[in-house]
């Protein structure tokens, strides 16, 4: 059963959206509650895998992977053959993002690599899978944005509550 948020739920999760390194003390008083009750909403929420985990948001180029793209990849139908994707897909550190689409491909990847050079390499790998019959790839000119998932993210946005005001 999917859990319900609550509006509290949903103000600490916006605010450790914006910034993950949050007190429970500046979270508790921005909700009106005590500490105690912060963090058990907290484990609750992250033992019900709501909060999914902590990571730092590293900056691309300070870590030489500031060329991004985006790869169509078709393979032969049938479990095994994505069992096989899937497995090299994984081994495959540069590969940020898999997802499975509808339509002509079977699946879009976002990478992330120090230059074109890196990329061919990468698509030369990739293009190894036994399974992998083809790939199509755009190569990113500049990011306008990235947006972290949020509480709010599929609601429209007349509908989406204002952020609370930074401490």
């Amino acid at each position: 059963m999917k859990r319900q948020l609550d509006e509290t739920d949903r103000t600490i999760l916006r605010m450790m959206t914006a910034d993950g390194r949050q007190t429970v003390r500046a979270l508790a008083r921005a909700v009106g509650l005590s500490e105690p009750s912060v963090r058990e909403r907290l484990q609750r929420l992250e033992r019900d895998g709501v909060i999914a985990g902590y990571r730092a948001d590293l900056d691309p180029a300070s870590v030489d992977a500031s060329t991004a793209a985006f790869i169509a990849l078709r393979f032969a139908p049938g479990e095994r053959a994505k069992a096989e994707v899937n497995a090299g897909l994984a081994a495959e550190p540069c590969v940020l993002e898999v997802h499975e689409v509808a339509g002509e491909d079977c699946y879009w990847l976002k990478v992330r690599v120090s230059g074109t050079t890196a990329l061919a390499d990468a698509l030369d790998r990739i293009r190894a899978i036994p399974s992998v019959h083809g790939t199509s790839t755009t190569i990113v000119l500049r990011t306008v944005f990235e947006r972290p998932l949020g509480p709010d993210t599929a609601l429209p946005a007349a509908d989406a509550p204002a952020a609370p005001p930074a401490d």
